[in-house]
């Protein structure tokens, strides 16, 4: 009798277990479901945050892999894409795709913003996409795209069960899994050695009955939430199923097998005890037994119930916990640490403590709307939250959420319930960071768009005087037509405004150049003391015209040829005397040393340059900040003196390029030293490459037959005019096109070489090239081609050679430079 009892008890008490744990597991899951939700929420409000924020590199074409691998990192996506107009997709890892056929594509492209969900394919995981439109001038050009990929969904929905590890699933309203669950899974394909599993085909096995199967496929179809169970290998599971409010999902979870059979042992290993107890002592003990056991299990009852809400409060990692009695208006502390209030009272003394313990550090209303929701004792969808802030124990402000949790609900009424508190510091420090990453990267943004908003600003002066000139003096030179001489004085003022012109404008784009890494060294052998002693010949004879005395040393240089980039050393030395020259005032002098020393590698040596001129001088502030891009010292006398602010940043950067370093010592009103050195590898050749290209012999270009392609009327006009003032016979095309059909219908010989432009609109000059080396005849797909364009960086002119060109020239037209280019074409 005793043993039917106890296995009456042990069921009666399974039951109870079972009972308790279908709660559990629901409220697991709809914490889960809120939980994921907000995530999601948050994720949309980032990438409308960052698609605002990529706004000025949309304007300025920057919207490249290295800027999205930038914002990936801040805002702790896996994956960040650009997506301009055309449906062209920009990944982080430099990858270009196509994603014009996206649903999402077309939504963000009409201006919003939203959550995409990517189903598992046999090519591809399952991806979470959160896009926001991107806007230039109130015009949408792309859409910017964030994601979350199956891995780290999968880590969101882990959590524990008293202390057994366990996991929730997600399936779409057509019963299709998003991610699968391990108790729920039947195989269906492989990707990437992952198998994929049909949720729906789970349903139909003998494991369900049609109840259960009917209420899930309603829940996940409706999207609505639903218990449910099956029949595992063993035991009966109980599961729940809630929607996502953010997106077309479901989530799904069971309550652990392990955990249950845990518990389910330990009542039939305590049930045992008791057994065997009251088995040797059933007869003269069974009324006292009786009594005992109305005891034990009124006491069980309430340590199991006690123990559920410690499992729920460890399940989401609570500090602490207070038990509600919400129909008595009370409340029990059940925290293992201490807290700063009594272990047991009425909730309106609880409420009131809190207020006054973090009214210095929280705004009180929001402890006042929690407790309203528990006065009100009325089962909500949401589980209600709070987050405050309290100092710790080491002084320090924490950051802790508190949790109210329903779990005992009869028609909608709490009766009982749970507080949860959580430290949440290291997750809001994380947020906190991500939003200082952001608003440093939006500050960063907006002091380049001031400084080149300055920079604009400050050239205008230097843009609008050439042109001012240039315009002028076209004017006067127009009005005096009949006078040869003011004629020619005019021209020459136009032709200086006109250089100076260029200058700016090749400073700027050099700059750019040097930013974007498009610059390599192009090392050849040159007579170094050649380079120089030109470079200060030409210098030389400007500082003189001012009235600057100006003296040039080569003290001391024992290896004369080295291989170097002789372009960049005369870029360097230009800009670093040119401003002495500028900054030095009639009357001043200017001094320039060369000197060889040592280098501590073998076959090199260190070359050094000094520029020590009496100029205006810098003055300590400047000094600072004279490498800085677009920077000028304002003052009186540098407000008439043209330039850019980019000339000691080129020069810098092109020094830290070759290796070398500059040191400026200044005195305002006194002058400046500049001493730059660099090392250089001696060359065992004894002739310039430089010196031989200068040592052509210069023939006469009479008779010489070209054909000029340029779709440009005046470039066309102006470059077939000073040919034929040289003897040249002219040709001309106007496009790329008609360029290979003239020379392809053209007599054999008819042409000697083609001066190619390369921008056209109909066929471009690469593609022409092309098309002319591909004719039949020997002759015709051999003929010499200069590409002659304003593209003039080295990349193009490898762009040139690469298409099939011989040689290039930059416009605007160097007449010198290209009678020169033609005589060694018609030597060779």
């Amino acid at each position: 009798m005793v043993i039917e009892a106890f296995s009456a008890f042990q069921e009666e008490d399974k039951r109870a277990v079972t009972a308790r744990n279908s709660d559990y597991i629901k409220d697991i899951t709809l914490a889960m479901a809120n939980k994921l939700d907000e995530i999601f929420s948050n994720s949309v409000k980032s990438i409308e945050a960052l698609a605002k924020l990529s706004s000025d590199k949309a304007a300025q074409n920057l919207l490249n892999e290295v800027y999205l691998a930038e914002l990936e990192k801040i805002a702790q996506f896996d994956h960040m894409r650009f997506t301009d107009a055309n449906g062209k997709t920009q990944t982080t890892s430099g990858d270009t795709i196509y994603s014009g056929d996206k649903w999402y594509f077309s939504e963000g492209m009409n201006g919003n913003s939203g959550i995409f969900v990517v189903m598992p394919t046999n090519t591809s995981m399952a991806y979470v996409v959160f896009y926001a439109p991107v806007y230039v001038q109130e015009k949408v050009v792309g859409i910017l795209s964030s994601s979350f990929d199956e891995k780290t969904i999968k880590r969101l929905l882990d959590y524990k069960v008293y202390g057994a590890s366990a996991s929730a699933g997600i399936v779409n309203t057509e019963g299709n899994s998003f991610i699968s669950l391990e108790t729920m899974k039947i195989p269906q394909t492989t990707v990437h050695g992952q198998s994929r599993y049909n949720f729906k085909r789970f349903l139909y096995t003998p494991q369900f009955d049609e109840k259960n199967r009917n209420k899930i496929i309603r829940a996940y179809t409706t999207r609505t939430p639903s218990s449910y169970k099956f029949n595992g290998d063993t035991d009966e599971i109980h599961g729940y199923i809630a929607p996502l409010q953010t997106i077309p999902l479901c989530v799904y979870s069971n309550f652990p097998i392990d955990a249950a059979k845990d518990l389910y042992s330990m009542g039939i290993m305590a049930g045992r005890m008791l057994q065997y107890l009251l088995i040797g002592i059933f007869g003269g003990y069974i009324a006292y037994l009786l009594l005992i056991q109305f005891f034990i299990r009124r006491a069980d009852s309430r340590e199991n119930r006690l123990a559920g809400y410690i499992a729920k409060a460890e399940s989401v990692i609570a500090r602490a916990m207070i038990y509600v009695d919400a129909e008595n208006g009370t409340f029990e502390d059940l925290s293992v640490m201490p807290m700063p209030f009594p272990k047991k009272g009425f909730l309106k003394n609880l409420e009131k403590g809190f207020i006054r313990m973090n009214d210095d550090l929280q705004n009180g209303d929001d402890f006042k709307n929690f407790f309203k929701v528990i006065k009100k004792r009325k089962a909500l969808d949401k589980i209600p939250s709070v987050i405050f802030k309290s100092p710790g124990r080491d002084g320090n402000i924490e950051y802790i959420t508190m949790v109210y949790i329903p779990v005992q609900v009869k028609l909608n009424i709490v009766y009982k319930a749970i507080i949860l508190f959580r430290n949440i510091t290291a997750e809001k420090s994380k947020e906190i960071e991500a939003n200082q990453k952001l608003s440093y990267a939006l500050s960063a943004a907006r002091e380049a768009s001031k400084a080149k908003t300055t920079f604009l600003f400050n050239m205008s002066h230097d843009i609008r005087t050439p042109m001012n000139a240039v315009t002028g003096f076209t004017a006067m030179a127009k009005k005096h037509i009949d006078n040869p001489k003011m004629v020619k004085d005019y021209l020459d003022k136009i032709d200086i405004a006109g250089k100076q012109l260029l200058s700016l404008v090749n400073q700027v784009l050099e700059m750019s150049r040097i930013e974007s890494g498009k610059i390599t060294l192009q090392e050849q052998t040159c007579d170094f003391e050649n380079v120089i002693t030109a470079l200060m010949t030409t210098y030389g004879t400007h500082a003189e015209s001012k009235g600057i005395k100006f003296t040039a040393t080569i003290a001391n240089v024992e290896h004369r040829f080295v291989s170097i980039d002789s372009d960049r050393i005369n870029q360097i030395t230009a800009n670093i005397i040119g401003n002495a020259i500028k900054y030095t005032l009639e009357g001043g002098s200017i001094e320039c040393t060369i000197n060889e020393h040592p280098y501590d590698r073998e076959g090199y040596g260190l070359y050094t340059l000094v520029v020590e001129d009496t100029g205006i001088g810098m003055s300590p502030e400047f000094l600072k900040h004279i490498f800085d891009e677009f920077t000028r010292e304002t003052s009186t006398t540098v407000s008439n003196i043209q330039g850019t602010g980019l000339g000691m940043t080129i020069v810098k950067k092109l020094t830290d390029l070759m290796n070398g370093t500059i040191d400026i010592e200044s005195e305002k009103g006194k002058g400046t030293k500049i001493t730059v050195s660099l090392p250089m590898k001696w060359s065992k050749e004894t002739t310039s490459d430089a010196m031989d290209k200068n040592n052509a012999k210069t023939l006469s270009l009479k008779g010489m037959r070209i054909l000029l392609v340029e779709d440009n009327e005046m470039n066309r006009e102006i470059a077939q005019e000073l040919l034929e003032e040289t003897g040249i016979i002219v040709d001309t095309a106007e496009d790329g096109d008609i360029a290979v059909e003239k020379i392809r219908n053209a007599p054999p010989k008819k042409y000697e070489l083609v001066l190619m432009d390369v921008q056209m609109p109909r066929m471009n000059g690469y593609e022409a090239t092309k098309q002319i080396r591909k004719l039949s005849d020997p002759q015709k797909s051999s003929i010499p081609i200069i590409a002659m364009t304003a593209n003039a960086f080295e990349e193009d002119k490898q762009n040139a050679l690469n298409s099939g060109m011989n040689g290039h020239l930059a416009k605007p037209i160097d007449i010198q430079r290209l009678i020169q280019t033609l005589t060694e074409f018609r030597t060779n």
